[in-house]
């Protein structure tokens, strides 16, 4: 009998596996070598592990891919719309438009993260709202940072996510807090403070305990939610020369920071040269890297993969994806092996990398403000239609 596998069968087999199998496969020969490498068995591979899609405990509720874009014109208006997860099928879609104050210096409405009852966690410059669209079309912001005298506080970034162990939705707000001592120095330390939805209240971290991270600027947009867990791409300030780009990693559960570099800049390139996009990977962290600037024509991407967090070797380079001539920046994963992504004219597209075709949604927003999320709604009307349609849902939050 013959030992013979087509290649086929073989590419079929190993688009099953898990990526940290796949990678070290890589090893057993040339041509396995060469097949892990392709586009076609990494699209497939992508297809079985790194769907915005996870199971729940809860099957009953249905699940929607939401959609948020500012308006071209108008940028104080913000648009949701609502897509069945299934089949991004536009029959489904509804719209809330929400009227906020008009944004300077170029800050935007974020979408912080999602969570199993219907809630989320929105942000704008340092106001946070958590907001059901199903009930109301008005945001209520959380309490705001209080003032404390001679001291200046400063917000720069936030988390949502849920602690299994108080089984309690939690948002964290990192705060820069400076003052000047008697000799006019100025003192500058970072603070963490954690709102629990059960209590309707925050509370300061005590950041010996919860290691606050010192002198690092987190990018608002480059986060995610895994397991319990947030996730912030972090550059140092621009005089902390001793800090490296990392990823920082907030705890729900035990209300800790912790930390870990980015592959070796010479490895990966100049810092300074792109931007990042953080993804869920089958259980690990994904940062999809790309470049930026007026003089980027086609748009190329890295999947870089971190296997083990705090261990700065066990990144991985997967694959480069791209170029492609009417991308500007990728967004996230859906399913079957297609990606999200934002075209240089702010129209989402879904691509498929195998083939580097994409379809064009009929709708889109300010270049740069398109953001995509999993959303379930959640009540008694919405149950007894899940309980006829069934289906998947998320996990307790999604980024």
């Amino acid at each position: 009998m013959s030992t013979y596998l087509p290649e086929e069968v073989v590419i079929n087999i190993l688009s099953r596996l898990p990526p940290k199998s796949l990678i070290r496969f890589k090893c057993v020969s040339k041509t396995w070598l060469s097949l892990i490498g392709t586009p076609d068995l990494i699209s497939r591979n992508l297809i079985n592990h790194s769907t915005l899609i996870s199971k729940s405990e809860d099957p009953n509720n249905p699940l929607f891919v939401l959609v948020k874009a500012t308006d071209k014109i108008d940028t104080s208006k913000h648009t949701f719309s609502f897509l069945s997860y299934d089949n991004l099928d536009p029959e489904y879609t509804s719209e809330v438009i929400l009227n906020l104050p008009q944004p300077n210096h170029g800050l935007n409405l974020d979408i912080i993260g999602s969570s199993s009852d219907g809630l989320l966690c929105l942000c704008f410059a340092s106001t946070i709202y958590l907001w059901d669209p199903t009930t109301s079309s008005e945001l209520e912001p959380l309490p705001p940072i209080a003032p404390r005298e001679m001291v200046n506080v400063y917000f720069h970034s936030v988390g949502f996510g849920f602690d299994s162990v108080s089984n309690d939705f939690k948002v964290v707000r990192l705060l820069n807090v400076q003052f000047r001592s008697a000799t006019n120095l100025l003192h500058i330390s970072q603070e963490a403070e954690v709102y629990s939805v059960s209590s309707g209240s925050w509370r300061q971290l005590d950041p010996h305990v919860a290691r606050v991270p010192y002198g690092i600027h987190t990018q608002s947009r480059a986060t995610m939610y895994l397991d319990g867990n947030f996730f912030w791409c972090a550059t140092p300030l621009p005089l902390d020369n001793n800090e490296d780009e990392k990823i920082v990693r907030f705890d729900f559960a035990s209300e800790v920071f912790k930390s870990t570099s980015f592959p070796d800049a010479s490895v990966i390139g100049d810092y300074s040269s792109w931007k990042t996009t953080l993804t869920a990977l089958n259980g690990s962290i994904a940062m999809l890297v790309y470049p930026f600037g007026k003089e980027v024509e086609m748009l190329c991407f890295d999947i870089w993969v971190l296997f083990e967090f705090g261990v700065r070797e066990s990144w991985t380079k997967l694959i480069r994806i791209g170029p492609s001539l009417d991308l500007e920046r990728p967004l996230g994963f859906w399913g079957y092996g297609k990606m999200f992504m934002e075209s240089k004219e702010g129209q989402l597209v879904l691509y498929d990398p195998s083939t580097n075709t994409g379809k064009i949604f009929p709708f889109d927003g300010l270049k740069g403000s398109l953001q995509v999320a999993l959303y379930t709604e959640f009540g008694e009307t919405n149950e007894e239609t899940s309980e006829e349609d069934g289906g998947e849902v998320q996990e307790e939050v999604n980024q």
